[in-house]
C-alpha cells in the first residue's frame, strides 16, 4: 500500500514525501532501528530535510526503493524493492534509539 504526502507544518507550506516507517528490533524491545523508505521520482525528497540530512548522496539513495516488475501483482499492485542492510559500507541509514 502506498501512502500520500502530508504537511508537517515545520514551515510554510511543507509537506513529507511519500514514505513507509520501518522499525526493527533486535533480541530485545531495548535494540530498535528505525528507517524510512521512499519511493522513487517523489519530487517532495529534495526539499525534504529528513530525507536531506544525511549528508552522503549514495546513502540517501539507499532509502529509494527500487520499482521492480517482478514483483508487481497483475492488476492489482505495483511492486517496489526495498532491501535494509544492517552493517557494512551499503548499510541502510538508521535512527538508533535507546
Amino acid at each position: 500500500m502506498r501512502p500520500g504526502a502530508y504537511p508537517w507544518r515545520n514551515h510554510a507550506n511543507a509537506w513529507r514525501p511519500v514514505h513507509i516507517h520501518y522499525s526493527l528490533f533486535g533480541q530485545g524491545f531495548a535494540q530498535r532501528l528505525i528507517t524510512q523508505m521512499y519511493f522513487p521520482g517523489d519530487p517532495l525528497l529534495p526539499l525534504d530535510p529528513i530525507f536531506n540530512c544525511i549528508p552522503d548522496a549514495a546513502a540517501r539513495n539507499r532509502l529509494v526503493a527500487a520499482f521492480d516488475l517482478d514483483v508487481t501483482q497483475p492488476d492489482h499492485a505495483l511492486g517496489y524493492r526495498f532491501d535494509i542492510v544492517l552493517r557494512g559500507r551499503d548499510a541502510t541509514p538508521m535512527e538508533n534509539t535507546p
